[in-house]
């Protein structure tokens, strides 16, 4: 009986589960890779959130989810992970992502002006053409037309006699142009803006090949701050001439697939912007962010320098997570869809708790109410910072794009010398 007895308090003293320790927050550390996957009970919010879907009639099928730790060393939350959904917007990071990787966040898009005739000293008259030869900046808008404007008269051109011939891919960015950026919209964009300016031209608008001597460059935005308006705005327009620079949707789902070892069955790219069809799993958009801090951390970047700040920042996200206790704690990009997969909203990105550290998200959700999954998102995300003891505003708390002012810059080059070696290199 002794022996049973000693038997039975061995069997139940290995059945009392042990207590999991709080995670205590250190230092990011960027570069590492996903650690082992450690155990960790299910978030409260997370099970509230999978209820709150369920009392709305959702499927939880159509639903994907995943929160970690920033060294993937836990799981906090996890459904449907390895599930491709449509990212909407959200596939703007992978395009960011990719071009940091090739370009560096300091790269500046050059527009070149070449005037292929004789420049009259006196009358300022160009007897030839005016030619841009684009490398696809942007976001080359009015502002940046009056800049060039100012260049040309102070190198001797204010009237053209021939066209405004345009080479290469040069297009017209205007804040709210959804549209496909057609080579003519663009071209007609900059004619009028460039008469607007001062400059006139007589000879209306042509396309044809790089002629002429080089009159002077106009250089853009550096790449991280394109980026910072690119996804704090979702613009379609700029995210799709950024992956068209970077060699398209399809390089950029090779990059993904070799370089973060995304499987190929889980991801599918059609549009650099994420309109349309696209698809990537919570797994995938998780690798994606994290490869993205780790570029930005080799530059001494942080993610707010190319992603917004929610409740701080314009954009998509300056309404969402504003209240005093997550206001500047959540770094993240959105994505809407309302016309395919029966609706669809995403969030992804960094939160910063108290005690949990810093968490990675994913939160895919589809064939349902935009409105209603927003809504549900934030109260998920609230929720699951607060049981990790709360919001930490280690990001700014000031608008970064309140007052965005351009920092483009215009060289004038010596027309009666060669291209100089050192303009040669700033491309």
């Amino acid at each position: 009986m002794r022996k049973l007895f000693v038997l039975l308090l061995i069997v139940i003293s290995f059945s009392i589960p042990a207590q999991d320790k709080k995670r205590e927050p250190g230092p990011p550390d960027h570069g590492t890779q996903p650690q082992m996957l450690a155990a960790h009970p299910e978030l409260r919010a997370f099970v509230d959130y999978k209820q709150q879907l369920q009392a709305r009639g959702q499927r939880i099928a159509d639903q994907g989810v995943l929160i970690e730790t920033l060294d993937g060393g836990e799981r906090l939350a996890e459904q449907n992970s390895d599930t491709p959904f449509n990212p909407a917007s959200v596939m703007k990071l992978a395009t960011s992502l990719v071009a940091l990787s090739k370009f560096g966040p300091d790269y500046r898009f050059r527009t070149d002006f070449l005037v292929d005739g004789e420049i009259d000293p006196g009358t300022r008259w160009l007897r030839g053409d005016l030619v841009v030869s684009g490398n696809s900046d942007p976001m080359f808008s009015q502002a940046d037309v009056e800049q060039v404007a100012r260049g040309l008269i102070q190198a001797g051109v204010s009237r053209v006699r021939g066209s405004l011939k345009l080479t290469g891919n040069f297009c017209y960015f205007a804040n709210g142009y959804h549209d496909k950026l057609q080579p003519q919209t663009s071209a007609s964009k900059l004619l009028a803006g460039l008469r607007r300016a001062g400059i006139r031209i007589e000879g209306g608008i042509s396309f044809g090949g790089k002629s002429g001597r080089l009159l002077l460059s106009h250089y853009s935005d550096e790449m991280v701050r394109i980026l910072l308006f690119q996804n704090a705005h979702s613009s379609n327009p700029v995210a799709e001439v950024v992956g068209d620079a970077v060699g398209g949707p399809s390089q950029i789902q090779s990059f993904l697939v070799t370089s973060l070892g995304i499987p190929e069955s889980d991801i599918f790219i059609s549009r650099a912007s994420g309109l349309d069809f696209n698809r990537i799993t919570p797994d995938g958009a998780i690798k994606v962010l994290r490869a993205l801090i780790s570029v930005l951390d080799d530059h001494s970047l942080k993610p707010e320098d190319v992603m917004p700040v929610a409740g701080v920042d314009s954009g998509t996200l300056r309404s969402r997570f504003s209240s005093d206790s997550v206001r500047g704690a959540i770094v993240a990009k959105t994505g809407t869809l309302a016309s395919l997969d029966g609706g669809v909203s995403t969030l992804v990105g960094i939160a910063h708790t108290k005690t949990g550290g810093t968490l990675l998200f994913a939160i895919f959700d589809c064939d349902g109410s935009v409105r209603g999954y927003r809504r549900l998102q934030d109260s998920f995300l609230e929720e699951a910072i607060e049981e990790e003891g709360g919001g930490v505003a280690v990001s700014r708390l000031m608008d970064a794009l309140a007052d965005f002012a351009r920092d483009s810059i215009i060289q004038i080059h010596d027309r009666s010398q060669s291209e100089p070696a050192s303009e040669r290199l700033a491309d």
